[in-house]
């Protein structure tokens, strides 16, 4: 009886331990994360901790790096709603872009145009820019 309980003391403390690092090392939650065209890398490579530059090229290049995880993922998650266009075309003007990294590793690379977006590495799809989305980066 003694030898069960130690086991199962043991096989709890595993867990909890893994639960612990896995919460401090990396950003998402394998269980709830999900890939999609913002996130579109496995869960695992979203270490702790990460960056986000936007680059705002309409009034003279300026650069605003966001650090906070709320922050980035208010931004993500709003990213994630923004509907794709089907018709749109791409203006040659990039107003901004943004890049997230995560530890010197480039993972969402995205240009602004006049109202839409696009991401680089993906192919070819562009977004609508929500007001959300408008609203979010006129706050930088």
């Amino acid at each position: 009886m003694a030898k069960k309980i130690i086991m199962i003391m043991g096989i709890l403390f595993t867990i909890i331990l893994s639960l612990v690092y896995i919460d401090q090392r990396y950003f998402f939650n394998p269980v709830k994360f999900s890939q999609d065209a913002v996130t579109p890398h496995d869960w695992h490579e979203y270490e702790r901790p990460m960056t986000l530059t936007y680059y705002n090229l309409e009034d003279g290049r300026q650069t605003v790096t966001i650090n906070t995880e709320q922050e980035i993922k208010t931004l993500l998650r709003t990213l994630k709603q923004s509907p794709p266009e089907e018709d749109a075309e791409l203006s040659e003007d990039v107003e901004g872009a943004l890049k997230l990294s995560s530890n010197h590793h480039t993972l969402l690379e995205i240009y602004f145009y006049a109202d839409h977006w696009k991401i680089l590495k993906e192919k070819g799809a562009i977004y609508e820019i929500t007001q959300p989305l408008e609203k979010l980066f006129n706050k930088y």
